[in-house]
């Protein structure tokens, strides 16, 4: 297991005992401001110590005041909502040093292009990309899952955010891949609230189109995240294992619930299981194994940056049944990015990040 940085990145004491935080600071720009993710992540960094949100990028709200983009927010330095042109021409400037890009799938890949150019200052600012661009490690980035591979975060300079699904559902197995307990293939179910599927109108998420079902969609090896999960997981194993995928969408904004089955080499009683996962996590600050019995429930996570975990055996100790349950907008999205620029930042990986949920 990867052990946690936690303790490492800690504030030191000052001379009269209070924690003194690192001096670092960050001029972010939000790329997408005006979706779920940035709009969420926007909502975390402005009371992050260390992040100066400097620019929101909107080109559909670009030139109008701050507050008809970030809904609910009540901030005075409101930050100017700019073009991508202008961020562009800000990062060549020196005027912002941190990216962070929460744009659907393949904008930033060709958007990228107007930052990525000859000028040292674009070249050394920091990028979180919130969507599946680079998230097989292409031009330098690095994949941002914290719990599984912290040790490649820290001090990075480009980070590559996992899918909310894949972060679900490698929360819920982590343990077993990183002690190599699994023999067999691995099927991941989840569902998940419509957020997930961002703010674009779509009429099979409208409210309406909804409620009152569940649908199942792109099942078996089809969806984008099984390639994505079968990376992540064979880089941990050191071989590939197969993947089946079950995502549903039901009538709910937000949260993700995952359940995990795999064929373990080895049985386990449930009592083993558990205490392995227990062990595995003692020192994670976003992850709560719950007690035997006891089941994740999305609203326990609404609006938090903790995963939820539960894990039993099934059939004489041969069967693996493994859950979780995280908030696709904060675990799943932006609050796993503030947590990769903390680790980025040098600062303690839990900054600014919260805890508890708000179930209603």
């Amino acid at each position: 297991m990867t052990k946690p940085l936690v303790a490492s990145l800690a504030a030191q004491p000052s001379a009269s005992g209070a924690p003194s935080l690192p001096r670092v600071r960050a001029r972010v720009a939000v790329l997408g401001a005006s979706g779920y993710s940035g709009q969420e992540f926007t909502r975390l960094a402005l009371a992050h110590p260390g992040l100066e949100v400097a620019q929101l990028v909107s080109r559909e709200y670009a030139g109008r005041p701050a507050r008809e983009l970030l809904i609910g927010s009540g901030s005075r330095e409101a930050p100017p909502v700019v073009t991508p042109g202008d961020c562009a021409a800000a990062v060549r400037e020196g005027a912002i040093d941190t990216i962070v890009a929460c744009l659907p799938h393949g904008a930033w890949r060709e958007l990228s292009a107007e930052f990525h150019d000859a000028s040292p200052l674009a070249q050394g600012v920091r990028i979180v990309d919130l969507s599946a661009d680079f998230r097989d490690g292409g031009s330098g980035y690095r994949y941002g899952q914290p719990e599984s591979r912290r040790d490649g975060l820290a001090g990075a300079r480009r980070i590559a955010n996992p899918g909310c699904y894949p972060t679900a559902a490698t929360l819920a197995l982590w343990p077993a891949l990183d002690r190599d307990f699994l023999s067999g293939p691995i099927m991941v179910s989840a569902v998940s609230g419509v957020t997930g599927a961002g703010r674009s109108a779509n009429m099979r998420n409208a409210f309406v189109e909804r409620d009152g079902g569940a649908e199942l969609y792109k099942a078996g090896t089809v969806h984008s995240h099984v390639s994505e999960m079968t990376r992540h997981w064979a880089s941990a194993r050191g071989a590939l294992m197969p993947v089946g995928f079950a995502p549903t969408v039901v009538p709910m904004a937000r949260g993700i619930l995952a359940v995990v089955n795999a064929t373990l080499a080895e049985p386990l009683t449930p009592e083993q299981a558990h205490e392995q996962w227990s062990s595995s996590y003692a020192n994670e600050p976003f992850v709560r194994v719950l007690p035997p019995g006891s089941w994740p429930d999305t609203r326990a996570v609404r609006g938090s940056n903790r995963c939820d975990v539960a894990v039993t055996t099934l059939h004489d100790g041969r069967t693996l049944l493994a859950a979780s349950a995280i908030d696709n907008l904060v675990k799943g999205a932006a609050g796993q990015a503030i947590q990769n620029l903390n680790l980025m930042l040098g600062w303690p990986e839990p900054t600014a990040l919260p805890v508890d949920g708000l179930p209603w």
